[in-house]
């Protein structure tokens, strides 16, 4: 695969790179009331919005209790919706109906009748945060500490209608943007509060995740969820998803001309085939050998790249003496790798950000380096995303990695606001010259959280 590009190439040398335009959320809000009022006779109570999510490092490793470090982008999913008495819940998307996440067709079930097995498609997204927000408000979550102000009553029952301008399938969540849009409309309408505090945010970021978890049947581990109903503008967090406690540190690479550029590969991503689900299988059966509750459990509280091989040797000298192990032994190993090395760096990227003046080229090694560990040691890399991580670096990116879940989807770059524009050119080239579908570029801004906008 080459994906060199010449020192003497300017970006008119090439094909023009499409860029995916920066959302107008108020216009898209007003056009998404008017298509609701057409839908539903009625005109909505509001609209509520909620963003999207990149990633730093912590890929694959929420759900062992490691450090993640999110940021919600600027892309955002739209839910209209107004209320009713009668105990249903009816959605309609205005997305194609060609799309891998949504399409156009009206859905409706009564909230009561929501359980795992019996809704699919982009609707289970939408019911299951009402049987999520039940669930949480109970204490039956897997964090089960009830939180009664998220129980909706047997009659309540809404009317919704969603859009989106965050890429499906790219790998910037645009699952969790439509979870958490539809969570903070379905509370609002319930409460009449258009302003949860924190604690309820992480709420309903937990309703949102068993919604994800048991009705869509992706057991995904709650770092998209989190970062969308809880990040800061112009911050990363640095999450612990031991506890769900949340650091914001400042973060804006601009002061250093830097910028985060995205570029969605346009290769399918799909997590709810089983493949996200093996990833954690195999991670749940090393901690089961390592005796330990999560794998985070498994190193110090400030770790290094020594605890991690340590771990490692450890993990090696039970197998060795007999321990019992779950998953095939080779691919468990390759995961333990990934986590261990990934929770060192995902601390080592927080403890940069911490400083006055971070070294943005050493963050940039680190996101190379969480790359490589999620091509050989987590295995969920596609030659799209190594094609786009490789034409980013020919081109003088401080860094790149691919973001989310991988098996298609995105790559975040660290890369000089002067040379974007040179960059874009040489990711394509890189495609073009291995017959790729043509990717499209964003670039990044930290942004607020989900929030009623209309």
């Amino acid at each position: 695969m080459s994906c060199e590009l010449s020192e003497t190439a300017t970006p008119e040398d090439f094909a023009r790179p499409r860029w995916v335009g920066q959302p107008d959320v108020l216009e898209r809000a007003q056009r998404l009331s008017q298509k609701f009022e057409e839908a539903y006779g009625r005109a909505p109570v509001g609209v509520w919005a909620a963003p999207g999510r990149a990633n730093l490092m912590g890929e694959y490793v929420d759900f062992s209790g490691g450090m993640c470090l999110p940021f919600a982008h600027q892309y955002v999913t739209l839910t209209a919706a107004a209320p009713r008495e009668d105990g249903v819940l009816n959605a309609q998307s205005m997305q194609d109906a060609d799309e891998s996440v949504a399409d156009d067709r009206p859905r409706s079930t009564r909230i009561d009748d929501i359980e795992p097995g019996v809704i699919s498609g982009w609707f289970g997204y939408v019911a299951g945060v009402a049987w999520g927000m039940n669930r949480v408000a109970r204490g039956a979550s897997a964090h089960p500490v009830a939180v009664p102000e998220l129980g909706l009553p047997t009659s309540f029952g809404a009317d919704l209608m969603v859009d989106s301008t965050v890429p499906i399938g790219a790998g910037l969540a645009s699952s969790a943007a439509l979870e958490c849009s539809v969570a903070l409309s379905l509370f609002s309408l319930n409460t009449g509060n258009d302003h949860p505090n924190d604690a309820l945010r992480r709420a309903l970021a937990r309703a949102c995740m068993d919604a994800e978890n048991y009705i869509v049947g992706a057991n995904t581990g709650g770092l998209d969820q989190t970062a969308s109903l809880r990040s800061h503008a112009g911050e990363i967090l640095a999450l612990d998803c031991r506890d769900f406690d949340v650091v914001r540190l400042p973060a804006d690479p601009a002061l250093a001309g830097l910028t985060w550029l995205a570029i969605d590969t346009r290769a399918p991503h799909k997590l709810a085939d089983g493949q996200y689900s093996s990833r954690r299988a195999e991670c749940e059966a090393a901690a089961a050998v390592l005796d330990v509750p999560t794998l985070r459990d498994a190193l110090p509280e400030h770790p290094t790249p020594d605890d991690a091989a340590a771990v490692l040797d450890r993990f090696d000298h039970l197998l060795e003496v007999g321990a019992e192990l779950t998953e095939d032994r080779e691919n468990t190993r390759l995961r333990l790798r990934h986590s261990m090395t990934e929770m060192v760096r995902s601390v080592q990227i927080a403890d940069e950000l911490h400083s006055d003046s971070p070294d943005w080229a050493f963050v940039g090694r680190l996101l190379v380096e969480g790359h490589e560990s999620m091509r050989d040691d987590c295995e969920v890399t596609v030659p799209e995303l190594d094609a786009a991580v490789d034409g980013c670096l020919s081109a003088g990116a401080l860094g790149a990695k691919v973001v989310g879940g991988g098996f298609g989807g995105s790559v975040i770059a660290l890369v000089s606001l002067e040379s974007v524009d040179r960059l874009a050119a040489a990711v394509q080239l890189c495609f073009a010259q291995n017959g790729f579908r043509e990717p499209l570029f964003l670039t990044l801004q930290p942004s607020e959280a989900g929030r009623r906008i209309l």
